[in-house]
């Protein structure tokens, strides 16, 4: 059995390489996610360390039912957003085959103080007396497994909770008079609507899984600093990504964030 280390440096170079990571027959699959959140941790410290990432703030998958369903787990998870993986609005992103696999619109948010574990149990509203700004996203899900449907939530949080890259629009630091639940958002593909979706699709809404992750850093002894964003999870059911797509998620009143998938 690999260690940690082993794992997450195997799992680092599929992405580094763009290689297909085959997915291992279910009784030989990551299973648990304590093991899963140990690798993405041991992955994030080589990420860091060896090759200069800075964290920025954190995704959250699997944040409403449809999702868990589709990826066959009972609870949201989380996974980290990195600087050298985030680009503002209008963005151009380099297409690789077999990696990037879904768009999702999120509503994002940057959190303004830190919120250490003594301030457990956190809700929503506690979050968004916190929150300093919102903000109009994608994030573009990636994994190298094969087929990533099927690898099962602990090995896509292994692999930093399938997280390839975001696209961020402009800050609202004053969004009291917006709807962030019922708002319609809708994603365009090459001027074709392909999805729409609202906040709401987000249990408890975009404050709502914030606090789920300030919860569940809590028990690991972590906490959510001043200045981190979080992308709070999909608004509306995933849709594929091509080669050449021209991407727009209009959230309304809180802005558009549009990417281009460049052909390599």
């Amino acid at each position: 059995m690999q260690s940690l280390q082993q794992a997450a440096r195997t799992l680092l170079a599929h992405r580094a390489n763009r290689t297909p990571n085959p997915v291992l027959p279910k009784h030989e699959r990551l299973n648990d996610f304590a093991t899963a959140y140990a690798i993405q941790a041991a992955a994030d410290a080589i990420l860091q360390t060896e090759h200069g990432y800075v964290p920025i703030g954190y995704k959250i998958g699997a944040s409403n039912r449809v999702a868990r369903e589709f990826l066959g787990t009972a609870s949201p998870f989380h996974g980290r957003l990195y600087r050298q993986a985030a680009t503002a609005s209008p963005a151009e992103v380099p297409f690789v085959a077999d990696f990037f696999r879904a768009y999702e619109p999120e509503i994002g948010i940057q959190i303004g103080r830190d919120l250490p574990p003594s301030g457990v149990p956190f809700d929503a509203a506690a979050i968004e007396a916190a929150t300093q700004a919102v903000l109009p996203a994608i994030e573009l899900v990636g994994s190298h497994f094969v087929p990533w449907t099927e690898a099962g939530a602990p090995n896509l949080v292994a692999d930093n909770g399938a997280f390839a890259h975001w696209i961020v629009g402009e800050p609202i630091r004053d969004w009291s008079n917006l709807d962030l639940l019922d708002a319609p958002i809708m994603l365009r593909i090459d001027n074709v609507e392909r999805g729409v979706g609202s906040g709401r699709n987000v249990d408890g809404g975009a404050f709502g899984a914030a606090a789920w992750l300030a919860n569940a850093l809590a028990e690991k002894g972590q906490y959510l600093r001043a200045g981190d964003y979080i992308t709070t999870g999909i608004v509306m059911p995933p849709v594929g990504i091509e080669s050449g797509d021209r991407v727009v998620a209009d959230f309304g009143h809180l802005g558009s964030v549009s990417v281009r998938m460049t052909p390599r």
